[in-house]
């Protein structure tokens, strides 16, 4: 049982993007750009590594993340996009970030380290344009919106001279650039945090050319006198009768928005998602990237943001942290709009949280290695590990973008060296990683719920994984003798604290997943009947007067994954699932299913009547 307790804290505490930075050198990242021969003068002479990409990867979107190290004592490195300039990334601590633009196909990318002196790095990336699908019908995409109301002239507000960002040009399509950059952003970044969770570079597809609407029946006089929740209502209401409203979720921007000087607020203003509309004001735009050039100097501008003459969204008084916060926040409502809710606990404020945590503050850290101007030692941002189970199933979250293959990692000519990359692909060496943490881990009482308030300042909240599927077998296996004659911790689990796979389940006459009471007061989950052969449930979320406690899941791609998607499962007693979570009698319990073709439903398990 004392094994189990530490497993159990293992996972709540640790997610597999965390435990990236503290992988050994000897299980260092099989994507990493090999050394040339005579790796000592190698690493004397500035040779550039790139640790997140391998050579010939396709990526489903134009906007790419590149990360890894330089040495040599190498103060910069350049990226080159085939026949374009180069781009030049500072290098801090022997790492450096960059984010460069795709063309459709094939990208040939040259990186050198400032000073030269060593080897030129080449790395194949293609764009593949064709993947999105967007057009064709059914195709669920994310659609950028720029709003202006009845009265308007559709720009967007700048701090007054002699404020950083006085001079920034700010038309609407000064405004709709910057939207644009901040869209594809967040579609690479959810990619990014996807493949870190070991479930390959799977994001939403994003709509390329911005729409401008314009309110008809909203003055900008009377836009300024509602509250968030009132936006959001009208913008959901004017939006409701356009083309293909069931396939496409709205990230709007509303360029009215405008800072009262004198009540030193903004009004117009709100940072609010839920069903097709994720709804965000416009007064920090000025601070957002112009173009995707302009990424690494936005989220490392040190200039002071003053709070007293326009918005500092998160109070930290920097262009840079304005950035990260409100383009971070943006993606942030998108997950609500995905069906991601907060999730409950508070843990350590140098654990950052995830997402849908206050973790999007610190969106700047997945494209630079500086912050405040010190080099970057905080946790990245991520999908804490219940949110990517989740949206690995999502039907907005395209199947393009699965796990590369193990190895083939990129050479300094560009070619593919298999015998140097080694043969075990990233989540394998990062769980190793967690289960040598997981050794050393003691257990530690379960903390109680807290729900967190969507504006809860730092420290900030995460997400508590329950137990991860990896080691979910260990609820419902029968007790096994350890060999020194006592059973394991396995045994002390009882019938009703198990969640039962049943195998051949009947399948619900229903085309959603289905809740149905047993006549021990559990419940069974079913998928619908239209699940074709080898589907099943995907993840289940349990979630605590509204906010995510727990979650299981069946991710295929996931190493440690123990058979396929169940076509049912009966769930621990509410008692059971209460205790597990530490919540009180008296909270809300929720649970949701969705399966394997991202089809959904919740159900109050307080009440045992569908949600």
């Amino acid at each position: 049982m004392q094994r189990l307790r530490r497993l159990k804290h293992a996972v709540e505490s640790v997610t597999v993007s965390d435990v990236l930075g503290h992988v050994a050198p000897d299980s260092a990242s099989p994507n990493a750009t090999p050394a040339a021969d005579g790796d000592a003068s190698a690493s004397a002479s500035g040779d550039v590594r790139v640790t997140n990409l391998v050579h010939g990867e396709a990526l489903p979107y134009p906007l790419c993340l590149l990360e890894g190290t330089a040495s040599g004592g190498a103060t910069a490195v350049t990226v080159a996009v085939s026949d374009g300039a180069p781009a030049s990334f500072a290098v801090m601590g022997g790492a450096w970030k960059a984010a460069v633009d795709l063309a459709p196909g094939s990208n040939s990318l040259t990186l050198s380290a400032i000073p030269s002196g060593g080897d030129t790095t080449r790395l194949c990336v293609s764009y593949d344009a064709s993947a999105d699908g967007i057009g064709l019908p059914g195709t669920k995409a994310v659609r950028l919106v720029w709003l202006s109301t009845s009265d308007g002239d559709c720009s967007f507000e700048v701090p007054p001279p002699p404020h950083p960002g006085c001079d920034v040009p700010h038309t609407a399509s000064d405004g709709a650039a910057r939207l644009l950059t901040a869209g594809r952003l967040m579609q690479a970044a959810t990619a990014e945090m996807m493949h870190h969770q070991g479930l390959g570079r799977r994001t939403f597809r994003l709509v390329e050319d911005v729409t401008h609407h314009r309110l008809p029946h909203l003055t900008t006089a009377a836009a300024c006198r509602m509250d968030g929740q009132q936006l959001w209502s009208h913008v959901c209401e004017a939006a409701s009768g356009c083309a293909r409203r069931d396939d496409l979720i709205d990230v709007a921007v509303m360029s009215f928005s405008c800072w009262d000087r004198t009540a030193r607020e903004v009004r117009g203003h709100t940072a609010l998602g839920g069903g097709r509309l994720g709804l965000f004001g416009g007064s920090s735009v000025w601070s957002w990237p112009a173009n995707t050039a302009g990424i690494a100097d936005a989220f490392t501008d040190c200039r002071k943001v003053d709070g007293k003459v326009c918005l500092d969204d998160g109070g930290r008084g920097r262009v840079w942290a304005l950035a990260a916060t409100t383009v971070g926040a943006a993606l942030h409502e998108l997950g609500h709009c995905l069906s991601l809710p907060h999730p409950c606990l508070t843990v350590a404020a140098d654990r950052g949280g995830g997402i849908m945590a206050r973790g999007f503050d610190h969106l700047n850290r997945l494209v630079a290695v500086t912050e405040a101007g010190r080099p970057l030692t905080g946790v990245r941002p991520f999908w804490d590990r219940g949110c990517a189970a989740r949206l690995r199933w999502h039907p907005w979250i395209s199947a393009v973008g699965r796990v590369p293959p193990p190895g083939g990692a990129a050479t300094s000519d560009g070619s593919r060296d298999e015998a140097k990359a080694g043969g075990d692909g990233l989540l394998e060496r990062a769980l190793r990683a967690q289960q040598r943490l997981y050794d050393a881990t003691p257990a530690v009482p379960m903390p109680k719920h807290k729900s967190m308030a969507a504006a809860t300042p730092a420290p900030a909240p995460t997400t508590l994984d329950d137990l991860a599927r990896k080691f979910h077998g260990l609820l419902h296996r029968p007790a096994q003798d350890d060999g020194g004659g006592t059973s394991s911790g396995v045994a002390a689990v009882s019938t009703e604290d198990k969640l039962c796979v049943l195998s051949g389940a009947t399948l619900a006459p229903g085309r959603n997943p289905s809740f149905a009471p047993t006549t021990d007061g559990r419940l069974t989950v079913r998928v619908g009947r239209d699940m074709g052969a080898g589907g099943g449930l995907g993840h289940l979320g349990y979630y605590v007067n509204g906010d995510n406690a727990g979650h299981e899941e069946w991710v295929a791609d996931a190493v440690g994954h123990d058979g396929g998607p169940p076509a049912a499962v009966v769930l621990p007693t509410p008692a059971a699932l209460r205790a597990r979570l530490g919540a009180k009698a008296t909270d809300k319990l929720v649970v949701s299913a969705i399966d394997t073709a991202g089809n959904m439903k919740s159900v109050d398990y307080s009440k045992c009547n569908t949600a």
